[in-house]
């Protein structure tokens, strides 16, 4: 029997699964929705590719272009990432820039779950702010919940994703998640 049967499941995102990427960003604690892509936007554009040239532009006018500089780029945060309104944008704009993981000390929980409603993994995982820079080279291990710095050393531990939560991130989303088991 092989090693994997004897763990928790690990669906195919994260089984074995290893992350390496770039902490593009490193924010401070309750960075607000609001930061993130403005309500003023929340009715000009329904494409979020469009509207992500938007992303963080009132705190890091740069931040959209290093995004897309990088290849899986990652951002991570301190204390209570997302804070703010429920708009489902601030995590659908994130994904459109091309971040491929959040890691923050915690998150308002709303914003928690439209990260994993629109397919985008966000992991809570203590401390994590005080021991990476902006640029830091980072690896995530979904299936172990382990997070190595490859720039500092530095290792962390997170609680892996839950199953049902994997599949959705699997899956793309909420929805196609909903679709693919026939609806709800």
């Amino acid at each position: 029997m092989d090693n994997w049967n004897n763990k928790i499941h690990i669906s195919k995102m994260t089984k074995g699964f290893f992350m390496r990427s770039k902490a593009i960003r490193v924010f401070p604690p309750d960075t607000n929705t609001d930061e993130i892509i403005s309500g003023k936007y929340k009715y000009d554009e329904l494409d979020m590719e469009k509207l992500a040239v938007h992303t963080f532009e009132s705190i890091d006018k740069d931040f959209y272009e290093d995004s897309k500089r990088e290849k899986n780029p990652m951002i991570v945060s301190a204390r209570n990432f997302g804070c703010g309104s429920s708009r489902e944008q601030a995590p659908q704009v994130l994904k459109a820039c091309g971040i491929s993981c959040i890691v923050a000390e915690s998150f308002a929980r709303i914003f928690y779950r439209n990260c994993f409603n629109v397919g985008l993994p966000a992991i809570e995982c203590a401390k994590i702010s005080e021991g990476v820079s902006k640029d830091d080279e980072l690896e995530v291990d979904y299936g172990s919940g382990k997070i190595k710095n490859l720039t500092s050393g530095e290792e962390y531990e997170f609680k892996p994703i839950p199953r049902y939560m994997q599949e959705i991130l699997d899956a793309g989303g909420l929805i196609p998640h909903l679709l693919k088991k026939g609806g709800f």
